[in-house]
């Protein structure tokens, strides 16, 4: 495919340019890349404190909730701060796009690439705080298994998925401006209808959980919470829809970045 070509073509600009957004995010910063850490750590300390001691969950299929809740949002959190920074990604770096040559795609990708670096510098958090789990510290005890092995593979599928996602809304976002601000409502509406602050299975009626379910987000949020922290492995049909879901947006994704390619200059 062209767009993966140009992307293999242009690896090292790439990698400069995912360099460059990690040091300025944190530059002038006394902990540096230690905020990476120390973020989630604070996140993970907070939803202990409300929700295993100042509002205790009662339902046994998501306790300990602390940790329940911290699995899920991790990625989520992945997921959001990627859009919101590849659909800014072309209007914030206009000189470059304005340059002869120079490969729009790779814009969008570093958004989601430097936010991917984010996410795995929390994952020893998560992992950290699955262990204590294991100890009871959070309430109710958590089980790790080798189901762990599936996070690579998950997170391949969602940094597909991004990336078709990532170039629509930036293109889009080049014409339309108002995107940005719509983004921001359609994930917070996304965010309750994606299996987060819940499992499927304790939804009620059931014709709510079989509408949620829905969501193509459901299957890649439920199958990160079944690796983390049910120790589940996802069934093979499960597999099959991520790696359609994710291949369909990133060529749709793709295909319209590469059909307005050439009026993104005059347009930013």
């Amino acid at each position: 495919m062209p767009t993966l070509t140009l992307l293999y073509k242009h690896r090292a600009l790439v990698r400069v340019l995912v360099g460059r957004e990690l040091s300025a995010r944190y530059r002038g910063s006394a902990l540096g890349f230690l905020w990476s850490l120390l973020n989630p750590l604070l996140m993970l300390g907070v939803y202990t404190l409300v929700f295993q001691v100042l509002m205790p969950s009662r339902a046994a299929a998501t306790s300990p909730y602390a940790l329940f809740l911290f699995s899920g949002l991790l990625p989520w959190n992945f997921f959001s701060a990627s859009l919101t920074d590849s659909a800014d990604s072309l209007l914030s770096n206009g000189a470059l796009l304005k340059k002869v040559l120079f490969p729009a795609e790779v814009l969008p990708t570093v958004s989601v690439l430097a936010q991917g670096v984010h996410f795995l510098l929390a994952l020893p958090v998560l992992l950290g705080a699955l262990v204590l789990g294991t100890f009871g510290v959070f309430g109710a005890k958590v089980t790790l298994t080798l189901a762990l092995v599936q996070a690579p593979f998950l997170l391949l599928f969602q940094g597909i998925l991004l990336l078709g996602l990532g170039y629509f809304l930036s293109a889009l976002t080049v014409h339309f401006r108002d995107v940005k601000d719509l983004l921001g409502t359609a994930l917070a509406m996304l965010f309750f209808a994606t299996p987060i602050l819940y499992d499927l299975s304790t939804v009620k009626p059931d014709a709510l959980a079989s509408l949620l379910a829905w969501n193509p987000l459901a299957i890649l949020f439920t199958a990160w919470r079944d690796a983390f922290f049910f120790g589940r492995f996802l069934p093979l049909l499960a597999w099959v829809k991520l790696a359609a879901i994710s291949s369909v947006a990133f060529l749709l994704g793709a295909t319209f970045f590469d059909r307005v390619r050439d009026t993104l200059p005059e347009a930013v």
